[in-house]
């Protein structure tokens, strides 16, 4: 896999995989773009097979990083691209100074909880109702 810097080129493959991967609380096509004129947003895909199969955008203030949206296509799942894609992206912050990174899940997620477990990721709180179907988050966060 090839992990690059988001271009305005990858939006589409991005928003096909955010609209297969979220049913609630998407991100619409104008948030992604949006993401580009922000100083303080670092956006990375993962392309194997000529295409974007993974992508993930920080927001990084001082030497934190918050998660805002990461998502795998449904056809690259369970393969291990997620944690491959997470280490790397991971050292490109560490690269740029950050020391600690946050992230909301669904308490539901299970798979997801369980990844950030295997990255190194410990449950700080949980955030009630969080989404818009009323389901909570748990906070999770990590020391890079």
């Amino acid at each position: 896999m090839i992990i690059t810097e988001m271009t305005k080129e990858h939006i589409d493959e991005v928003i096909t995989i955010n609209n297969l991967s979220f049913t609630t609380d998407a991100w619409n096509e104008q948030g992604f773009y949006r993401e580009f004129s922000l100083e303080y947003s670092r956006k990375w895909v993962g392309i194997e097979d000529n295409k974007v199969v993974v992508y993930a955008i920080f927001w990084c203030h001082g030497d934190e990083a918050f998660m805002m949206t990461f998502a795998v296509h449904p056809d690259y799942r369970s393969k291990g691209i997620a944690f491959s894609f997470l280490t790397e992206v991971f050292e490109l912050l560490k690269a740029q100074n950050i020391k600690y990174v946050e992230l909301d899940v669904r308490k539901s997620n299970l798979p997801a909880i369980n990844l950030y477990r295997k990255l190194g990721f410990k449950i700080e709180r949980e955030r009630p109702r969080f989404y818009s179907d009323g389901e909570s988050a748990f906070v999770m966060s990590k020391e890079l």
